[in-house]
């Protein structure tokens, strides 16, 4: 037995072309008894037919509602046609013979109603405003550790896109509703369907690559973070700052479009030192002077209260006690969190470290 899996999301306003998707799986003998956002349909001996109609169930209660609904059934039945699709009020029904078109346009002019007129101006200004919320919100919470991989930022640009291709799809529902709309009142149900089709094809065009983005990026993220050792990149420890004693290193390499390369490590000792690392390099040397600015700017970033920036080494304090040395060397900026209060002699050692 042959299943295919098919993506069906289409709007009433999109029925024709609904239509013709299903006419086609028709022919080539496609059933499903569930057609839903993701339908699975199976293969069988004969060609099966498929018919759209619109309802919308009127009366003062339930059972007036459920009465009229029967009513509405009743021709596809008599015809051994079953339902099987109800959504936004287009309903779906298949059978194994094919009938003629048994919907009533003239009696669709209240099919879309206000509240539905309503619920897709809500959904494309809900989608308008989390997009402009989010786009702003990030760009004001972004600094150097937020695009640290290729990976995250791939993601980042993935959800952009996801978002704007929502906003684009909601704007569609909205404005060819109001057009559908329209066109029933006037006893018509004509929309241009070459344009109707190409807007789906950019939707689901621009889905795909939000998708593959996101997904793509998120590995990439978690591929991209690696161990590496003292040989293969030399770094300051707490040996050279006179703590001796065996310590705990972990390190890890990272790298992105905004910074080359970036390495971390946390180093503790058995009397709890710590010792806390983090190399950028840059693309250029003014880039790592913007960055010695920033950091100046806000020493919060490095969990600092105030700082202060002398010969390319900035000082940053907690309340009163230093404990932290953010240092440039041309186009690597090197950022120095003590877990103790370090001495003079070691905040020289680090320095001629990383100045040499």
């Amino acid at each position: 037995m042959k299943y295919i899996f098919k993506i069906m999301n289409f709007r009433p306003y999109e029925h024709e072309l609904l239509q013709q998707k299903l006419n086609r799986l028709g022919q080539l003998h496609y059933s499903t008894d569930d057609l839903s956002f993701l339908s699975i349909f199976k293969k069988t001996d004969t060609p099966v037919y498929y018919k759209i109609d619109f309802f919308t169930p009127k009366g003062k209660n339930k059972a007036d509602k459920k009465k009229s609904k029967e009513l509405f059934y009743d021709p596809y039945l008599d015809e051994f046609y079953q339902p099987i699709y109800n959504k936004k009020g287009m309903y779906v029904f298949i059978g194994d013979h094919e009938i003629p078109e048994l919907i009533k346009w003239e009696e669709k002019q209240d099919f879309i109603d206000d509240k539905k007129r309503l619920n897709s101006l809500n959904a494309f200004v809900i989608a308008l405003l989390v997009t402009i919320f989010f786009i702003v919100g990030s760009l004001y919470a972004m600094n150097i550790d937020t695009f640290l991989t290729y990976g995250i930022t791939i993601a980042y640009i993935g959800l952009i896109l996801a978002l704007c291709t929502t906003v684009f799809r909601t704007f569609c529902n909205l404005f060819y509703t109001h057009q559908f709309y329209k066109q029933l009142q006037v006893k018509k149900h004509q929309l241009p369907q070459s344009t109707l089709s190409l807007l789906r094809k950019i939707y689901i065009i621009f889905t795909v690559i939000s998708v593959i983005f996101i997904a793509g990026g998120m590995i990439e993220d978690t591929l991209n973070a690696q161990s590496f050792t003292i040989q293969e990149h030399p770094l300051l420890t707490l040996n050279n700052l006179g703590i001796s004693g065996e310590t705990k290193l972990s390190t890890q390499k990272k790298s992105s479009f905004t910074v080359p390369n970036s390495y971390s490590s946390l180093e503790t000792a058995p009397d709890n030192s710590l010792l806390y690392l983090k190399e950028y390099q840059l693309h250029s040397e003014q880039s790592a002077s913007q960055l010695m600015h920033d950091f100046k700017k806000q020493p919060d970033l490095y969990l600092c209260t105030s700082a202060k920036i002398e010969n390319n080494v900035l000082y940053g304090y907690s309340q009163k006690d230093l404990t932290t040395l953010i240092i440039q060397n041309k186009n690597q900026v090197i950022l120095v969190s003590y877990g103790f209060i370090p001495n003079e002699t070691q905040i020289q050692t680090t320095i001629q470290y990383y100045q040499k």
